[in-house]
């Protein structure tokens, strides 16, 4: 019962900076060989970096979230400066 609850509460942590988890679906045209890839702009891709090492310490560190504030809050201060530049 202790992992449930420290994992629900890591997703929640995850959601609230992140924001909810969505699913998006992509097609891909097959004859689109020659054409130019879509490139996504700045905010989603510009904190990847911190998106992925938070992901990374949460999925180790199992229900002790505490160990992963130092990952939290580079993401968040990723994420504040990234709008910023944005707006």
């Amino acid at each position: 019962m202790a992992f449930g609850t420290g994992s629900a509460v890591a997703h929640r942590a995850v959601d609230a900076v992140m924001g909810p988890r969505t699913i998006q679906h992509e097609t891909v045209p097959s004859e689109a060989a020659g054409a130019p890839a879509p490139t996504s702009m700045g905010g989603s891709d510009a904190c990847g970096m911190h998106t992925k090492a938070f992901q990374d310490c949460l999925n180790t560190s199992g229900s002790d979230i505490s160990k992963c504030q130092f990952y939290m809050d580079m993401l968040a201060d990723c994420r504040r400066s990234s709008g910023s530049m944005m707006s």
